[in-house]
């Protein structure tokens, strides 16, 4: 925030300087008046009009403050200036994070709350039983918003706004919470998927931030007339430049854009049965030479043959079932059944195939590549990870929603204070014109003298009309935020928004121990413990590659009734490449044996990659991978340190600033009502006055400034200890419904 004349004023203002200024203004030469002067009077401010107190009720100004107020507040200055906390040596070791999470954080990670009005219905076995798994998953709509909280806070067609109030509308109707609740329902998902066989298709890590508003992350007012050094030449704003509402994204991703190999195959845990039917015709054909003209015998479809007779045709239907089923220790089962016979296709045959089935039955295990538990359950052990992850991230939107929509809504006190400031400078600059007017009529004032004052006018209606610009922007805004202005539901006329909760800086700041906020922090912020979530899954994919790249070995059972042939080699489970879980249908599905044949097979399957490069390069590139997201995370740790730290110097700075700033208005209010009172006396001058009054303002406009930046940096400092869902009573739960008791 640019340093205005007042605000340097406050920091250059020391105890001594100012109460020097003060025992001067309180000396009684600029009380008595001096001989020959004409001992009138200046009239009072004239009280508001109905008008001016109708727009300024919900909008108070900051009061004057005595001279004994402003001498306690000059000297706070130098009493209450905080001692900056020291950050430890470069070569000091920081203090370990906490091994243990909060309190909040476990119950965060351990939640399996999911919306009600959101959920996903359809994807697990209900009371249909059989017929569960084969209805099509039901998502629904997208929530329309409700209107229920924002109806009774509308009056005389203005919204009256209270930060609890904006916070429940936020977690109920705001449309980046909305995104994240989805979320959730993305994490869900890839549990029944990876319980199925399936690989798991990740969750959105997408953090968004709520717009920065007009005063933006740091300051409240983008007035720059506060800072100009003539009184009657004011700055112009652009209006235009509404980059303050731009909304950015922050990925937590700890892997970044990279992702992690497939690695071994994982097996079919969803029991599949594959069936198949069809008709079958078979002519026989007369061989060559046969003079007898009986032919060869023909089989019927009924099973019976006629010796001689004109070639036939056989008919009959073909029936074919496979099941497949697979175990997390790798072990897979594949049987099959069918009515199929080699016999059928030579035309010599007498035998019947319809005399009885074929049946083969395969069990096979890994023992080397795919072989345990640990492998073959890792995307459900992922999925899980990642529904805790999703908690944690729908905890840090809400926490970044909350302290935006608070950001915003304090920056639209401090705009609304600032215009009562420009307010009573319009009244007073208006007053001082009617004064000069009369005494130019009068003759006993210079016509220059009212020029002055008529440009002193001017300049303090374009700083008020600013600040009323400033403050219908941040109001779009804030709407913006906390309701769907589009949505049928919100369509509640209101012209205007007023808050109706004030900033009130403490006399006495806490105690604050950074030491003891950066444990607190680091084992409250959801973000970190995300964080050190997604190392575990990259430590469960590691697992997976590096088992990839043994050797397969095979040991497998096999049992066929009417068997002709040995088993067939195919590979185990879903590719974990594709990750469908789809089942790849059995080579011996259609195939037959001799009537008589029963065979037992037992063996051995082997598959030696001679070189094994791609496999040995994705284990190492993952490995690599774990080793950037562990640092990326041990990264993740610093920062959050220096912004504690960070944090809490903003605040201490802010408190003294505020101190800084209120001894500065309230001098500046007492060195203005000297030069008027030398005014009345004929000892000053309007340019003096004109100035004064200037300055007034901007001193005023600055320690509402002082007073935001304290509450922002309050605020910054919970964000950073990742507490302020505490701090505001909120519930993850209720939030995670879309409720704000």
């Amino acid at each position: 925030m640019a340093v205005t004349n007042s605000g340097a004023l406050a920091l250059l203002l020391s105890t001594t300087s100012v109460c020097a200024i003060a025992q001067q203004l309180a000396s009684p030469a600029l009380n008595t008046p001096q001989p020959g002067t004409q001992q009138t009077q200046p009239a009072p401010l004239p009280p508001p009009t109905p008008q001016e107190q109708k727009e300024q009720q919900n909008l108070p100004a900051v009061g004057p403050l005595s001279a004994a107020q402003a001498r306690a507040a000059a000297e706070k200055v130098d009493t209450v200036l905080p001692d900056m906390p020291v950050p430890p040596a470069i070569n000091a070791q920081q203090d370990p994070a906490p091994t243990v999470d909060s309190t909040e954080i476990q119950s965060t990670a351990r939640s399996k709350s999911e919306p009600a009005r959101d959920q996903v219905t359809g994807m697990r076995p209900n009371f249909l039983g059989f017929l569960g798994p084969y209805r099509r998953p039901h998502v629904p709509e997208l929530f329309p918003g409700s209107g229920e909280r924002l109806q009774p806070l509308v009056r005389d067609g203005k919204l009256y706004l209270s930060l609890h109030d904006a916070l429940a509308l936020v977690i109920e109707n705001n449309l980046e919470v909305e995104v994240e609740r989805y979320n959730l329902q993305l994490a869900e998902t890839d549990i029944v998927r990876a319980s199925g066989g399936g690989s798991t298709r990740g969750i959105d890590y997408n953090i968004t931030e709520s717009p920065q508003g007009i005063g933006g992350p740091g300051s409240p007012l983008l007035n720059s007339s506060q800072t100009s050094t003539n009184p009657i030449a004011p700055t112009i704003d652009d209006l235009t430049s509404l980059n303050s509402t731009t909304v950015t994204q922050n990925n937590l991703s700890q892997t970044g854009t990279q992702t992690y190999s497939a690695g071994a195959n994982i097996p079919y845990f969803d029991p599949t049965l594959i069936a198949e039917a069809g008709y079958f015709r078979r002519s026989d054909i007369v061989t060559i030479g046969d003079t007898t003209g009986t032919g060869l015998s023909s089989t019927g479809g009924d099973g019976s043959t006629s010796a001689g007779s004109t070639p036939d045709s056989l008919h009959y239907i073909t029936a074919n079932i496979a099941y497949i089923e697979g175990f997390s220790t790798g072990t897979q089962i594949e049987g099959t059944v069918n009515n199929d016979s080699q016999v059928i296709y030579s035309s010599n045959s007498q035998n019947n195939p319809f005399s009885s089935p074929s049946t083969s039955v395969t069990i096979t295990q890994p023992l080397l590549r795919g072989f345990g538990r640990g492998v073959n359950l890792r995307y459900l052990r992922i999925a899980n990870l990642n529904r805790q992850v999703s908690h944690l991230l729908f905890r840090q939107q809400l926490i970044d929603t909350i302290y935006g929509t608070s950001r915003l809504y304090y920056d639209l006190v401090s705009l609304g204070e600032n215009i009562a400031v420009k307010q009573e400078a319009l009244r007073a600059a208006r007053k001082l014109y009617d004064d000069d007017n009369d005494q130019v009529k009068q003759g006993t004032l210079a016509p220059i003298e009212l020029t002055r004052a008529q440009a002193l006018l001017t300049s303090s209606e374009f700083d008020l009309v600013q600040a009323q610009g400033l403050y219908r922007q941040q109001e779009v805004i804030l709407r913006n935020e906390i309701i769907r202005p589009g949505a049928p539901a919100f369509h509640i006329a209101f012209s205007g928004i007023i808050p109706t909760d004030r900033i009130t800086v403490p006399e006495n700041p806490e105690e604050l121990n950074v030491e003891q906020l950066e444990a607190a922090g680091l084992a409250n912020r959801p973000d970190l413990a995300q964080a050190h979530l997604q190392v575990k899954s990259g430590e469960i994919s590691v697992q997976g590659s590096r088992n990839n790249a043994l050797t397969q070995l095979n040991v497998y059972a096999n049992v066929q009734t009417r068997g002709s042939s040995e088993q067939n080699y195919e590979p185990l489970g879903s590719p974990a490449a594709a990750g469908t879980g789809a089942v790849t249908i059995p080579q011996n599905l259609a195939l037959g044996g001799l009537r008589t044949a029963t065979i037992y097979q037992a063996g051995v399957q082997v598959t030696l990659p001679l070189r094994n490069r791609i496999a040995q390069a994705d284990a190492a590139r993952d490995t690599i991978q774990l080793r950037q997201s562990a640092a990326r995370t041990e990264r993740l740790e610093d920062q959050i340190r220096e912004e504690i730290e960070n944090a809490v110097i903003a605040l201490q700075t802010a408190q003294a600033a505020y101190n800084a700033a209120v001894a500065s208005r309230g001098y500046q209010q007492q060195l203005l009502d000297a030069e008027r009172d030398k005014l009345a006396f004929g000892q000053s001058t309007n340019l003096l006055v004109v100035q004064n009054e200037a300055y007034l303002a901007q001193a005023r406009s600055t320690e509402i400034a002082a007073r935001s930046n304290w509450m922002k940096a309050r605020i910054a400092l919970d964000r950073a200890l990742g507490n302020l869902l505490e701090k505001n009573n909120i519930s993850l739960d209720d939030a995670i419904n879309g409720r704000a008791d």
